[in-house]
């Protein structure tokens, strides 16, 4: 493939960028092997203005690469114009550099970009060389490599929530089914505020967004102390966090211990008498406790999880059995599904 002509697909097409691998976006350059002649190697460079780098294999174990600029500079032109002649005879392994790095496919696009800073300045334009299995598997120019990191941004600074800033649906997907295709044990947490609705007719909307951000606020300050958890924004007033398995508990005691610090802010006057006054469903007065916290995990440690889709359904069922029992309480509720399949 002629690199002037790749292009980054959008989402609806082969992959989307939103995939973490480097692997995505590599091109299929095909590589010299390595007793292949010099003259071969000029004539690819040649016959390709846009080849910027050629990997070298043996066995299609990459061993070297030959890149286009100082080839040619160096090997074809040498010191006084005559390289060619004096390396005509000769086979690409013993002309050939030491790539500088070389990446694995499943490295993500971001830690490919830290390690191309690693690299000297001599070197930091150079097309990355993809390995999957430790085998050859293609190339990856830096400015493709940007280009997708850029899109990819876009795309998740668009699909973040516009209340809260927290990743929203799409991202939420992407990561759980990352997680599920790798084989990882995970807890996932679903949180919703309890009688969010009367709340919001009772003090106004604007009081209602301000609940929701602060919410937002907790689960993003919890995030940076306990790195190792996903934390996204559903919409509205859920949200779901993806953590380590063994560890949701732990968080959702954290986050609820900050929320019910807030109380009195969400409440002024009728925090002190510990309820509220606000029409239902049916529109029939009712009195509401103050705002609570229905947390409701799920672990793929006990029962398998295959999709998105399925850990949806499994935890719809669990998100009513926690609502029951919050409704009971009429306080948080930290609910666990202990099943198994």
């Amino acid at each position: 493939m002629n690199a002037c002509n790749l292009k980054i697909k959008d989402c609806s097409t082969e992959y989307s960028i939103l995939d973490l691998s480097i692997g995505n976006i590599a091109i299929k350059i095909e590589p010299l092997i390595k007793n292949s002649n010099i003259t071969e190697a000029f004539l690819r460079f040649m016959k390709d203005e846009n080849l910027s780098l050629i990997p070298v294999v043996d066995n299609n174990i990459v061993i070297g690469q030959l890149q286009r600029n100082r080839f040619l500079e160096n090997t074809v032109l040498g010191r006084f114009g005559y390289g060619i002649h004096l390396n005509a005879k000769k086979c690409v392994q013993q002309i050939m550099e030491e790539p500088k790095i070389i990446i694995d496919y499943t490295t993500t696009m971001e830690e490919a970009s830290i390690k191309i800073q690693q690299r000297g300045i001599k070197y930091i334009y150079d097309d990355l060389i993809i390995t999957k299995d430790n085998q050859y598997y293609g190339i990856v120019p830096v400015n493709i490599l940007l280009e997708a990191i850029a899109q990819r941004s876009l795309i998740i600074a668009k699909d973040s929530n516009p209340l809260t800033g927290l990743p929203g649906n799409w991202a939420i997907q992407r990561e759980i089914e990352r997680n599920i295709k790798c084989g990882c044990i995970f807890d996932v947490c679903y949180i919703d505020i309890n009688h969010f609705k009367p709340y919001n007719d009772y003090y106004g909307f604007e009081k209602g967004d301000r609940v929701i951000a602060s919410l937002g606020k907790i689960l993003y300050e919890i995030n940076h102390y306990i790195p190792d958890i996903f934390i996204g924004h559903i919409g509205g007033d859920d949200f779901i966090v993806l953590t380590q398995t063994g560890q949701a508990k732990i968080v959702c005691e954290q986050i609820i211990k900050k929320f019910e610090e807030l109380l009195p802010y969400f409440h002024g006057d009728d925090f002190i008498k510990g309820y509220y006054i606000s029409k239902n469903r049916k529109e029939e007065e009712e009195k509401f406790s103050l705002l609570s916290l229905t947390c409701a995990i799920v672990s793929n440690k006990s029962r398998k999880i295959t999709s998105f889709a399925h850990l949806a359904s499994i935890a719809s069922e669990v998100k009513a059995e926690a609502k029951k029992k919050s409704r009971l309480n009429k306080n948080s509720v930290i609910f666990i599904d202990r099943r198994n399949d």
